[in-house]
């Protein structure tokens, strides 16, 4: 059997390193999660789970059912397709959902829930000062690896307090940290494979306990294409994606 063409590229020791690269080879400068393909695309998956059916697996209404859960930040949501899905899938009424996105999904996607007083959309920022209540649960989708490191997440841990944090398709590296590119329709975008002990060290520091790690079902993937610097991409395998479960302690 042909394996698929892999949709990452190059390996590097920096996010710099990365952007740089991605800047170098992408059709122009504009952001691929600000593009009309990426809103176009967030769009489907929101229409598709306001009638129950899920684009993209989600851990969130399992462990809404068990924790009940019902105040939740959903760091990375795009166009509120999670909340849709744990209100289908769930018996518990959500009531705040906080959905981090940048302002371009923002400004897409807010009018969806113009009616629903439950859903807000908060801008991101370098600074990220808005004020946010306690939640239940901290949420996150498949955006960690477009962050450079952990900060923002761990200010958001800080600002939020929430009792449970979960890591769904967590792009994670068997070794140390480190970064690539990632293929998107003309579009190459940095992309950060995390170190997952430092990861559970971080927010073990922040008074979490790891509860549980499975591997995610990776709907995008394949093996790196060798590094642009000229170092085998072996040297840095790529391990299943994974689902990460804290609680606080």
């Amino acid at each position: 059997m042909i394996a698929p063409p892999s949709i990452w590229s190059g390996v590097f020791d920096t996010w710099d390193e990365a952007t740089d690269a991605a800047i170098s080879r992408s059709v122009d400068t504009l952001q691929a999660f600000d593009t009309n393909r990426w809103i176009e695309r967030q769009e489907e998956m929101l229409t598709s789970a306001r009638l129950g059916v899920a684009t993209r697996f989600t851990n969130l209404p399992m462990l809404v059912s068990i924790s009940g859960a019902r105040s939740i930040v959903d760091l990375g949501g795009g166009s509120g397709w999670t909340f849709e899905l744990v209100a289908f899938n769930t018996v518990r009424d959500i009531e705040n959902y906080v959905i981090i996105e940048q302002q371009s999904s923002v400004d897409a996607f807010t009018p969806s829930f113009i009616d629903n007083d439950r859903v807000r959309f908060v801008a991101s920022n370098a600074k990220f000062d808005v004020q946010l209540e306690s939640v239940d649960v901290l949420y996150s989708n498949s955006a960690l690896q477009y962050f450079p490191d952990n900060l923002f997440l761990t200010n958001l841990v800080a600002l939020c307090t929430p009792d449970w944090i979960l890591l769904d398709d967590l792009q994670a590296s068997s070794g140390s940290q480190f970064f690539s590119m990632q293929h998107y329709y003309g579009k190459e975008i940095p992309c950060r494979f995390c170190d997952v002990q430092s990861t559970i060290n971080e927010l073990q520091t922040l008074g979490y306990s790891l509860s549980a790690d499975v591997g995610y079902p990776a709907t995008i993937g394949g093996s790196l294409e060798p590094s642009l610097s000229g170092r085998l991409a072996t040297q840095n395998n790529i391990g299943t994606p994974r689902s990460l479960l804290f609680k606080v302690v």
